[in-house]
């Protein structure tokens, strides 16, 4: 039980004159009734009713306490009536941070379909450097979960799960030594971020890790990595969702097709507090919905 369920249905009780009738506008049971009145009575420890047969009179407390209990739901009722408009047409800036991969491979192609149904919004999408942890600027960060991220003052939520392949130019496999096992990966050099470098590594199935030590390009900037990656320069750890262009204009192709990196998961994170705000939220459910 709750003060505002029983209120309310204090209200209902004056306004049906019995408890049979404040039964029937509340869809329960006339002893439900009863129990809530009950329920309050207790815990303002004064009694608002007196009960006969037939009919039901305010005591002094009760004639005191009717208004203030219409107030109090018809304050809640208009709450709510404005939160629902207001979910209709949300107004204000909402801050993203997210990797530039992420940002706009992910991201972008869903930002003009959330910004159509809900125009009065405005998006500031920041770029996140590769492997940093969520900050508590931004009203949400769409990163990768990292498995040693452990912060009191977040909330986080699972948007998809996603694999990394192995891709090169066709240049790049025609001129270099054949690639035909996991092993062969080591011996050519890797095009990779500053996160992957200090890691040294890369997890592939079967928890086999390769190392990336023989790289010859880092940088956090995706264009620049697949820039380097179509030229010929080296081989790219990616998702395919990443380099869909590429791939289909025949740029890059995949290396080893049977291997992929270890599965991981993009993930939503946010501030942690009683009440996310209404624009966050919105937004958050879309992607979910889209992911």
């Amino acid at each position: 039980m709750d003060w505002l369920s029983a209120t309310r249905t204090f209200c209902q009780v004056i306004e049906g004159g019995s408890f049979t009738e404040a039964s029937k506008m509340a869809e329960v049971s006339p002893s439900a009734i009863s129990k809530r009145i009950e329920w309050l009575e207790k815990h303002l420890g004064v009694s608002l009713l007196v009960r006969t047969t037939r009919q039901i009179h305010l005591t002094a407390a009760g004639e005191d306490f009717l208004p203030k209990a219409h107030s109090l739901i018809k304050q809640f009722d208009t709450m709510v009536s404005e939160t629902q408009f207001g979910a209709e047409n949300p107004t204000g800036m909402i801050r993203i941070a997210a990797p530039l991969s992420v940002g706009s491979t992910v991201l972008m192609p869903h930002i003009k379909d959330f910004l159509t149904q809900y125009p009065n919004l405005q998006i500031q999408l920041d770029v996140q450097s590769f492997g940093t942890n969520p900050d508590l600027d931004h009203d949400l960060v769409i990163c990768r979960l990292k498995q040693d991220f452990d912060s009191s003052a977040h909330r986080g939520v699972k948007l998809k799960s996603y694999r990394m392949g192995i891709y090169a130019s066709p240049e790049y496999i025609a001129s270099h030594p054949a690639i035909k096992s996991i092993k062969d990966l080591e011996q050519h050099n890797a095009i990779i971020a500053s996160f992957q470098r200090k890691q040294g590594t890369i997890e592939l199935c079967d928890n086999i890790e390769v190392s990336v030590a023989k790289h010859n390009f880092v940088s956090d900037n995706l264009d620049a990595l697949l820039y380097a990656a179509v030229s010929g320069m080296g081989i790219i750890y990616a998702t395919q969702s990443y380099i869909a262009n590429e791939i289909e204009a025949g740029q890059l192709v995949r290396v080893l097709p049977a291997v992929s990196s270890t599965e991981k998961e993009l993930w939503a994170f946010y501030p942690k507090s009683d009440h996310m705000p209404l624009k966050t939220r919105l937004l958050l459910d879309f992607l979910k919905s889209k992911l």
